[in-house]
Parts: C-alpha cells; sequence; structure tokens
C-alpha cells in the first residue's frame, strides 16, 4: 500500500498548500502482450453488419482481442481511405461494455458511449490513442461520420479485457494498486431529509478519495450545519475529502468549513490549495468571487495560480470549483472565473470539476472563448450528492450529458496519461454517463 503525506490509506496524495511541494508518483501495472491484427473493412452503421463493402475503408485498426493492465495507454495508427483517395475525415472512438452472461457488447446505439471525436489529416491520418478502462471487458470500434448525409462507417469490434501481467510471480501479493487513482465526485451534499445517505454508500474509503466542488452543507454553513446534515453521513469520509467551498459555505463566512477541515484546505484569509492525488495535480479553487476579493488577474487567487503553474505542472492536472463555467442549468454560465479559466487553458489543464446547478452534466473540451478543440478543458458538473435536483434550462453549446432524474456520483479514475469516468447513480436502471479521454 502506497504512504501518503496526509495518512490517507492506499492513496497516493501529496498535499500542498503553497508552492513547489512534493509530487506523488502513481505506479502502473505491466501489460500482456496484444495481438496484433489489423483490419481494412468498413462497415455501415445502419447494418452494423461487420465485411459490407463501402466506399470508406479504414486500415490500421486493430480488431484482435487482448488483456491490457488497468489504465493502460492504447496507440494505433490508422488511415481512412475515401473512394481510393486520402481526404480529411471525422472519426469517432466509441466503447460498450460486454455483458458478462452472454459475452457480447451491447449492441444498441445507447449502449455504445463516445470516447471523443477527433479529425483525421488532410490525408487520412489519424493516431488514435485512449486509455483502457479499470475493470470488465469492453470493446470498442472506431465511426467514420458520412459525407454529404451518408451512412456512417463503421470499423470492426476490438475486444479488450482488463487483467494483470502474465507472470504472476513478478506481481505483489497485495492488490495491484488501482484504488490509488480513484477519485470520488460529488458536490451540493448535506441537505437534511435529502439523499445524501443513498449517495454516501456509493463510496469506499478504502479505495479513493472524494473531491467535493462545494456547498458540502447546504443551509447556512455552520458547524451546527455540518454536525446536523452533512457529518452523520459524509463525516467517515472526512479524512480523504478534498473540498471547495461553495456559495453556502458563505453564507457563514465560511466559519462551519474552516472549523470542520481545518487549515488543510487553506485559510479565510488565502482558501484555496492543491493536491496531488495519483500523478495528477488538482488545484482546489474558489469561485465565490465577490468574497474573496476576486478572481480577476489582480487577484491573490490569481496570482497563487501563476505562481504555482510557473513552478512546474504535471502531465496531467484538473481544477476544481464551485460554480460551473459553463452550464446548461436555471444559472448558466458563470464568467466570473474566466480569467483563471484562461490561466488553467493556457497551462494545459484537463478537467475543470464544479458543481452548484443540483444536476450532472458533462461537456466537451473547450478554450476559453468557449470553441470546442481537443486540446481545451473538460468540465463535469457533479452536483447531485443529496440536494434537491433541478431541471435543464437550456443546452449550453459544447453539453454532451446532462443528467438531472437521479442523484450520484462520479468516479474518476486516473492514470499516468488519461482518465476514466463513469457516473454511478443511487437508484439501478437510471440513466449514467461513462467514458475515456486522454490527458493533453
Amino acid at each position: 500500500m502506497l504512504k501518503s503525506s496526509v495518512g490517507v490509506a492506499g492513496v497516493a496524495v501529496a498535499l500542498v498548500l503553497g508552492p513547489g511541494e512534493s509530487l506523488a508518483a502513481n505506479d502502473r501495472a505491466a501489460v500482456m502482450p496484444q495481438v496484433s491484427e489489423s483490419t481494412t473493412v468498413g462497415t455501415n452503421s445502419s447494418s452494423l453488419k461487420a465485411g459490407k463493402k463501402t466506399n470508406t475503408v479504414i486500415k490500421g485498426w486493430n480488431s484482435g482481442r487482448s488483456i491490457v493492465a488497468p489504465g493502460k495507454r492504447i496507440k494505433d495508427r490508422v488511415r481512412i481511405n475515401t473512394r481510393g483517395k486520402k481526404r480529411e475525415r471525422t472519426v469517432i472512438l466509441q466503447r460498450a461494455k460486454v455483458n458478462s452472461k452472454n459475452g457480447r457488447a451491447k449492441a444498441k446505439s445507447s449502449r455504445w458511449s463516445q470516447v471523443w471525436q477527433r479529425r483525421t489529416s488532410q490525408r487520412g491520418g489519424l493516431n488514435v490513442k485512449f486509455s483502457a478502462p479499470f475493470a470488465g471487458t469492453w470493446e470498442f470500434r472506431l465511426q467514420v461520420k458520412g459525407l454529404k448525409g451518408k451512412g456512417a462507417v463503421l470499423s470492426p469490434n476490438r475486444r479488450i479485457s482488463i487483467g494483470q501481467s502474465a507472470d504472476s510471480s513478478k506481481q505483489p501479493t497485495s492488490p495491484a494498486r488501482d484504488d490509488s487513482t480513484l477519485v470520488y465526485v460529488a458536490g451540493d451534499i448535506g441537505f437534511c431529509g435529502g439523499a445524501a445517505d443513498k449517495t454516501a454508500k456509493l463510496i469506499d474509503r478504502d479505495k479513493g478519495v472524494l473531491v467535493a466542488p462545494g456547498d458540502l452543507e447546504q443551509s447556512n454553513g455552520t458547524i451546527e450545519d455540518y454536525r446536523k446534515c452533512y457529518i452523520p453521513h459524509y463525516g467517515k469520509f472526512k479524512k480523504i475529502t478534498y473540498p471547495v467551498p461553495g456559495n453556502h459555505e458563505y453564507f457563514s463566512a465560511g466559519s462551519g468549513y474552516f472549523d470542520y477541515f481545518g487549515s488543510r484546505v487553506g485559510t479565510p484569509e488565502a482558501p484555496w490549495y492543491s493536491v496531488d492525488i495519483g500523478g495528477w495535480r488538482f488545484y482546489m479553487l474558489n469561485s465565490n468571487c465577490s468574497q474573496i476579493s476576486g478572481c480577476g488577474v489582480d487577484s491573490p487567487q490569481y496570482k497563487w495560480l501563476e505562481e504555482q503553474m510557473a513552478a512546474g505542472v504535471p502531465q496531467c492536472t484538473a481544477a476544481v470549483w464551485h460554480h460551473p463555467r459553463w452550464s446548461s442549468g436555471i444559472y448558466g454560465s458563470d464568467a466570473q472565473t474566466d480569467a483563471l479559466y484562461r490561466l488553467l487553458y493556457a497551462n494545459g489543464t484537463d478537467l475543470l470539476l464544479t458543481g452548484h446547478e443540483h444536476v450532472y452534466e458533462r461537456f466537451a473540451p473547450k478554450t476559453p472563448d468557449g470553441a470546442l478543440s481537443t486540446d481545451g478543458i473538460r468540465q463535469f458538473t457533479v452536483a447531485t450528492g443529496g440536494m434537491t435536483l433541478r431541471d435543464f434550462y437550456n443546452k449550453e453549446p459544447g453539453s454532451q450529458v446532462r443528467l438531472n432524474d437521479d442523484h450520484g456520483v462520479m468516479e474518476l479514475r486516473l492514470s499516468a496519461e488519461g482518465y476514466d469516468w463513469d457516473f454511478r447513480p443511487v437508484k439501478p436502471g437510471s440513466r449514467t454517463d461513462a467514458g475515456s479521454s486522454p490527458c493533453h
């Protein structure tokens, strides 16, 4: 088991309250040799039958079966030929979990989730990169979007099973340290009479840490409110919880928040900090801009973050604050954090985790100006920890998934080069969301 600088069992975590402190590393397991089988066959998405001839041919896609380590980075170089010519095309990587009972992937379109969408080069070339999931057996496929309204083309499925190294004698007797990269995400939690007791059951404190993007207590944020509505259900996670304050924390000037969590989450004068989890750096920021002398380029928080990033950043980074920069909810997108978002984007930040809207929402990676781009920041809003859920107001550009029919917790599985996400609802059968993405 890994030891952490803050004493969290089994989880590689290093807490940084100021510039230049240590970064925890995360080792990955070895990988089974992959079966190499290149395909040149495209299939029409309307039929999903392999072997149907089309004018689009996918070359270089590995359609074999392989057993890989959890979080293993998968790489292929493919080329899309269109009517015998090489031209730029749009390609979508999709995945579906294999049914353990019949050994088949879910064929329904609703069961195939999008991992990413990218453009090939002008000659049809594309580097296909993605991280293997952390458990189970999955099938992956490429979908090449059709031209001029014609049907899309699918590659044959590629099956990937998650396992350990073939040489078991070299494996530790204790479980592999996959749990060192597990992060639970839930915000807007402590509401007496809400669903906090139910979402708490989705969290295993022996396997990961909890990142809470604000409004941990939904009344007035006093320590008494924490004791009534938050601690009975989430108090057992205190040592593994890394929170940021929401607007409800400031109903009492942050008194309950700092009384409960102490100086490891910053101070009332400087309520921000950073924490390293499994090789990733998380910048735990404060979006209550009117309470902290603003969030602009001249603000204390911006200058602190600028100093932190100037000292160097790891390959994979995330930011956490309460108010969504982008939102389809009733409050809409909040531009007060624009300067912070631009600074994070300029330094290659991968993820932004937020709360506030009492919904779950996932966005495609976006630039500070709102354009969709693979080098943008992907935002998740996970405000489903216990408070009454709300409706969506409209669809913000770039919004990919919007869920408000059940409370739940998102699981993030962090690897050295990417991440998996999986929203886990309270009720069986409720809608969910899962996918994978590489770091920048």
